[in-house]
């Protein structure tokens, strides 16, 4: 099953069946990598609702959330034709390993056939952090894009020095 989706511009929402909002949101990060092809940067934000706020309640699990989440993704990236980047940050929680685990698993779930996934570390003021960047295998200048990626990443953790 797959939630209703709202979509305003480049954000989609969806409502889980425990009443937490869910955002996908993409941005465009052509610029900030230098490319002539479109990248994109994906973030996941839960709204938790403050009813639940006792409660052990992870709608991220749960395979409604995974595949609407999947499904919009999808429908994005047939839709730009652009490569995407996504960012788990673990800096405000402890949770980001698993989130990395789980974003794996649903990549090779539903994409792994269609899609080449990139997967590099992040470290900041002594926090890790994960990203990926999804190209569909397709791509002639694959090769240049996870090097305009690596690039990226480089100066990223360069930053702290």
């Amino acid at each position: 099953m797959i939630y209703p989706v709202i979509e305003d511009c480049d954000t989609f929402y969806f409502e889980t069946e425990t009443q937490n909002k869910i955002s996908v949101v993409f941005n465009d990060l052509t610029s900030q990598f230098e490319a002539n092809f479109p990248i994109f940067c994906v973030d996941i934000y839960r709204i938790e609702n403050s009813s639940l706020a006792n409660k052990r309640v992870n709608d991220l699990t749960g395979c409604s959330t995974r595949d609407t989440i999947v499904s919009i993704i999808r429908n994005f990236l047939d839709k730009f034709d652009s490569a995407l980047v996504a960012f788990i940050d673990t800096s405000t929680d402890s949770k980001g390993r698993a989130r990395h685990r789980l974003f794996q698993s649903w990549f090779r779930m539903y994409g792994e056939n269609e899609f080449s996934i990139t997967p590099r570390e992040i470290f900041f003021s002594e926090t890790e952090s994960y990203s990926f960047l999804i190209i569909r295998k397709s791509y002639a200048n694959a090769d240049s894009i996870i090097e305009a990626f690596d690039n990226f990443i480089k100066l990223a953790n360069e930053a702290e020095d």
